[in-house]
């Protein structure tokens, strides 16, 4: 799909319409170049991730992977990784396994179409975070906080939380700002 082309299928679609009601499914291969163009809308170039960095995220654990839907449009997707509390994976990485101690669901990344956004798509994709993170029965949820947007996950229980190797400079590849946050599940 070419750049914006996305989001005149989503404008034309809607044109000022009462949105419809957003179905989040699991995402499948074949969003990842929807999933690209979502996120150029919602990131500047240095957060920007490409098509191999999604496509191994997705085949290392496709089943907590979702696109939120608004009449059968892609607009909006979250990823997240099961990884070892503490220990969040760089931003852009072209590889990704999943550790055998993994004991956290790390939710990678969430963007919404900025035309999409109040649409309930951003809480419906959450929620189906939520319920993945409850059917994986780890310990944490964690993320790291882009764009000034900690005050928003803590609405969810996330505060902000030490990483366990500083030295690893995952961290640096999020950019300045950015904050790791966790929350332990059933608590």
């Amino acid at each position: 799909m070419r750049k914006h082309e996305l989001e005149a299928e989503f404008e034309a679609t809607f044109n000022g319409a009462m949105m419809k009601r957003v179905v989040v499914r699991p995402m499948h291969a074949g969003d990842i170049s929807a999933v690209l163009e979502i996120q150029s809308h919602c990131y500047d170039e240095t957060k920007l991730e490409s098509f191999q960095a999604f496509l191994a995220k997705f085949e290392a654990t496709p089943n907590t992977c979702f696109i939120a839907l608004l009449a059968d449009v892609p607009a909006g997707y979250l990823v997240a990784l099961p990884v070892v509390e503490g220990h969040p994976p760089p931003l852009n990485g072209t590889s990704y396994s999943v550790p055998q101690a993994a004991n956290s669901l790390y939710l990678h990344d969430l963007a919404v179409l900025p035309k999409a956004r109040g649409t309930g798509a951003a809480d419906a994709l959450v929620a189906a975070y939520f319920q993945a993170l409850k059917q994986s029965q780890v310990q944490f949820g964690c993320l790291t906080a882009v764009n000034a947007s900690s005050s928003y996950w803590e609405r969810f229980g996330f505060r902000p939380a030490a990483l366990a190797d500083e030295s690893s400079g995952h961290m640096l590849t999020y950019g300045e700002g950015a904050q790791y946050m966790s929350l332990r599940v059933g608590v």
